[in-house]
């Protein structure tokens, strides 16, 4: 008997005109939606299936109950020659985040740096892809928000404090730019869902029980314990750190303040994001700089190989290499995004344009 069963593949563009045309039947403007689905196929073109167009039907399950609102009034609150606070209304996440990250790489062509903060927001799926909008303008880009307390601390039991995600990109020349985009607990709390989904064990380094103490068992998960900060009390710092930086800073919600995106359908998120732009050739020849990265790159790639490794990795190359996988050859759909977008195909009625090939 053949262990081989088909699965969806679709072109990275048809996935986003899919999304888009979701969105806008949904009652989102054009030009809005086509924000929104960028941002979610192209999280999908890097291979990160968990922050990418599987969450488009719950973002609109949350629109429908007045999570989010699809006509928010996102508005500057302040704005100077560096800087600026932008009030979200509830609005999905990706349209002010992007506007966000547009201004900060505007306003450091003229200053050289630049940091814009988002308050009253929602989950804007990957910070790394505002990230590399920066490093598409010859900049550098970082990103961090902060997200609901879903990750306990070191000493503690329960959830106290986000696993607050934080993003960069850096331009490298004639190699794709430098890439990181990480969460400060042990693994993405979606993973978790997921292996509960299918109830499968997990590794002892994930989240903790509702005493505090870590658990393979995630079957109670969420509604019991919490995750596990990565590098215990070095991913507690840092998240720390974003949530000083993100909801501190700009009068938003913090720590127990912030209800879940996903498992709060009716409450509006109130998560803040921070993006910062620098602009390389305020600081040095940009072309100089680049090669300068080249060459840390080149020192990376020709480190001697531990035994049994094949080669080794910048952060963010194996991400682009999947991407350029799926421009030539289309995406591979793993089954929970397959199911996702076919129960939302099926309930909007707009048609979805892949095609179904054996794998292994």
């Amino acid at each position: 008997m053949s262990n081989r069963r088909k699965h969806k593949v679709i072109k990275l563009n048809d996935l986003k005109e899919f999304c888009k045309g979701v969105l806008i039947k949904e009652g989102m403007n054009e030009a809005e939606a086509e924000i929104t689905a960028d941002v979610l196929s192209e999280t999908d073109g890097y291979g990160t299936h968990s922050h990418g167009s599987k969450n488009l039907h719950n973002y609109i399950r949350k629109m429908r109950v007045g999570g989010i609102n699809i006509k928010g009034n996102y508005h500057l609150i302040s704005d100077g020659p560096g800087f600026a606070l932008i009030d979200a209304d509830s609005s999905i996440g990706m349209v002010p985040a992007y506007k966000a990250m547009k201004i900060a790489i505007n306003k450091a062509k003229t200053c050289g740096i630049s940091c814009t903060l988002v308050r009253n927001a929602s989950h804007f799926g990957a910070a790394g892809y505002y990230a590399n909008m920066a490093s598409k303008e010859n900049m550098i880009g970082i990103v961090c928000s902060n997200v609901d307390a879903n990750m306990t601390i070191p000493g503690a039991k329960g959830k106290v404090i986000g696993n607050n995600p934080i993003a960069y990109s850096v331009p490298a020349g004639r190699f794709r730019p430098i890439f990181l985009d990480i969460a400060m607990s042990t693994v993405a709390s979606l993973k978790v869902i997921q292996a509960k989904k299918d109830g499968i064990s997990i590794p002892d380094t994930w989240i903790t029980d509702d005493d505090g103490l870590p658990t393979t068992n995630p079957g109670n998960y969420p509604e019991e314990g919490a995750m596990q900060p990565m590098a215990a009390h070095k991913g507690y710092g840092i998240a720390l750190l974003v949530e000083l930086l993100t909801g501190v800073l700009s009068g938003g919600g913090v720590m127990k303040d912030v209800p879940s995106w996903l498992f709060s359908m009716e409450s509006k998120n109130d998560v803040s994001h921070m993006f910062i732009a620098i602009d390389i050739s305020k600081f040095m020849d940009a072309n100089h700089f680049c090669q300068r990265v080249e060459s840390v790159i080149d020192t990376l790639h020709t480190t001697p190989l531990a035994k049994g490794t094949d080669r080794i990795y910048y952060p963010g190359e194996i991400e682009w290499e999947r991407y350029e996988r799926t421009l030539k050859k289309g995406l591979f759909l793993p089954e929970d995004v397959e199911e996702s977008l076919k129960a939302l195909h099926e309930e909007s009625g707009v048609d979805i344009c892949w095609k179904e090939v054996e794998f292994a």
